[in-house]
């Protein structure tokens, strides 16, 4: 095996740990498309194309980020060179950190792997990597937060079930439907023989846009969404107003027709493109309405952040502390549902399972 392929070493206890390796994401090729007779489509394919072209020009600015700070990256791409049909468009591996979660010296990856993530999977060893048949996102560092020896597991009980791989997605009397606090239950207690103490809470949405732990003693959050004095006692936290998406009056005429799952600047009134992306594309999308990319960041160490854009309170606020902010856009973040935290899953953090609570 080349010092290339070496294997990737594993580990992960605080989201503000020193970052040594790092998995970042990737979209998609225009290419893909060229035997779809909507290649020929321009009021669909040229938005296409912009979206693929800059999204592959903002993961390597990333990277180049990364690398010049010493951090080590891995890439992750779908290999396909055309599809053949609308019904096999495949979700390119964009957000890692959807799907994957380092806790402790383990990385998590369940509920069915995307051949787009195999490349890098491959290179961790076995004795690192726990592959479990659960429902499909249930653990990730997206909604799984570390902290030390504290973990706080963010579960979505709006449905009664989640679905397995291979699950008919009906409710009733199906074996590949499970409840979501019984898979919560199996990796609370196994967490908890590791030395962990979990923590759970039941809002239904991914933590990472909703609050960042900065640095001990240091958070930037929506709204007091985790009781902060009683869990957090004596932690200054910085509250931030909800994305006022109202005042975006462009979003807001796509959103009527989107239901607030995606928004790509200047083409609110492409209907084509709207309903090609809403029936053959869905996957790709999510809430981004529900998203504040202020809040979604990814920490390089105490001292360093890398951000999404400027915004006056947060930067008064690592100024404070002492943090220097890198501001990096991802331009089409609106599209995908993704910020520098979501787009990226951190491999390798130096650091132990602290206890910060005493």
């Amino acid at each position: 095996m080349t010092n290339q392929e070496s294997k990737i070493p594993i580990k992960g206890y605080a989201g503000f740990h020193p970052l040594k390796h790092c998995w970042i994401g990737s979209g998609f090729k225009s290419e893909w498309f060229h035997d779809l007779p909507i290649y020929k489509n321009d009021k669909i394919m040229d938005p296409l194309k912009k979206i693929a072209d800059e999204t592959e020009e903002d993961y390597q600015k990333l990277e180049k980020i990364l690398n010049d700070g010493g951090i080590k990256t891995y890439r992750s791409f779908l290999n396909i060179d055309k599809v053949k049909s609308v019904k096999n468009i495949f979700r390119p591996p964009t957000v890692p950190r959807d799907h994957f979660a380092v806790i402790g010296e383990k990385l998590y990856a369940v509920g069915g792997v995307s051949e787009g993530y195999a490349d890098v999977l491959k290179r961790i060893d076995k004795k690192n990597l726990v592959l479990a048949r659960e429902p499909i996102g249930s653990i990730s560092t997206a909604i799984v937060f570390r902290l030390g020896k504290d973990l706080y597991w963010d579960i979505d009980l709006s449905k009664p079930h989640h679905q397995l791989p291979g699950g008919s997605g009906k409710f009733e009397n199906d074996p590949n439907m499970i409840p979501p606090m019984e898979v919560a239950q199996k990796y609370i207690s196994k967490w908890e023989e590791e030395g962990f103490r979990v923590h759970i809470s039941t809002r239904g949405y991914h933590s990472d846009g909703a609050f960042s732990v900065l640095k001990p003693g240091c958070i930037v959050s929506l709204k007091d969404i985790q009781d902060y004095k009683k869990e957090f006692p004596g932690w200054e936290v910085l509250y931030l107003p909800d994305q006022s998406w109202r005042a975006l009056s462009p979003f807001m005429t796509m959103k009527e027709k989107v239901g607030g799952r995606w928004w790509l600047k200047g083409e609110e009134h492409n209907d084509q493109l709207i309903e090609f992306v809403d029936t053959w594309l869905r996957d790709w999308v999510g809430y981004v309405e529900e998203t504040v990319f202020d809040v979604n960041m990814l920490i390089i160490d105490e001292n360093t952040v890398i951000c999404n854009n400027y915004n006056k309170e947060v930067f008064e606020f690592f100024k404070k502390h002492k943090i220097e902010p890198i501001i990096y856009n991802f331009r089409h973040r609106y599209f995908w549902d993704g910020g520098a935290h979501c787009i990226t899953q951190d491999l390798y953090r130096e650091g132990t399972m602290e206890d910060y609570f005493g």
